[in-house]
């Protein structure tokens, strides 16, 4: 049985939510992002580009600033046509990820850093009608970001994020570096 990362994500964050004594205890923030997701290979950025990701995620403030998190990263899919016959090709990532940061809140914004661990599934497929190469595979990798929370309500705020992921693979022979930069904006909201 086959369990999508997507699912585990939803759960996680329906359990945070619906739980009230836990949310007493600390401030939840749940938020979605949005935006420009770099691949590093160059390789890779001619035949697919780079591509857009959406980014939801929720945190705990724990402690003074201290967080704990969990998010979802979906939405690279591209396509493009690679070899000298041209042939069809789509590649795939997307990734959960569990971190911990510190947050600065001043007024009316809040400053904040965090590093976590990703978990990541790429798929690659090339439409080769006397090969078919298939790629299916998974890879675990630290992930390192920061960012800008302005509260426009009391609980809702803007949040801009920088984050960079080192992503190298090895799906044949040859190391393949799927990692990059992603710069992201959304909306969220306090509880």
């Amino acid at each position: 049985m086959k369990i999508h990362m997507s699912k585990i994500f939803l759960a996680l964050v329906l359990f945070i939510i619906l739980l009230p004594n836990i949310q007493h205890a600390f401030s939840l923030d749940l938020y979605c992002l949005y935006g420009l997701r770099t691949v590093n290979n160059s390789d890779l950025k001619r035949v697919y580009g780079n591509g857009q990701v959406y980014y939801p995620a929720i945190s705990a403030d724990l402690w003074h600033g201290l967080s704990i998190g969990v998010g979802y990263e979906g939405g690279y899919s591209r396509d493009g046509y690679i070899g000298i016959y041209e042939e069809f090709t789509n590649l795939k990532i997307m990734g959960v990820e569990v971190f911990a940061g510190y947050q600065l809140d001043l007024r009316k914004m809040a400053l904040f850093a965090r590093a976590g661990y990703g978990f990541y599934s790429y798929k690659q497929h090339i439409d080769n009608p006397a090969l078919p190469y298939r790629i299916d595979d998974k890879k675990s990798t630290i992930v390192f970001a920061g960012g800008l929370k302005i509260f426009l309500y009391r609980k809702v705020f803007l949040v801009t994020e920088i984050k960079y992921v080192p992503l190298k693979v090895k799906p044949v022979e040859d190391i393949v570096d799927l990692g990059g930069i992603r710069c992201l904006g959304g909306i969220g909201i306090r509880f």
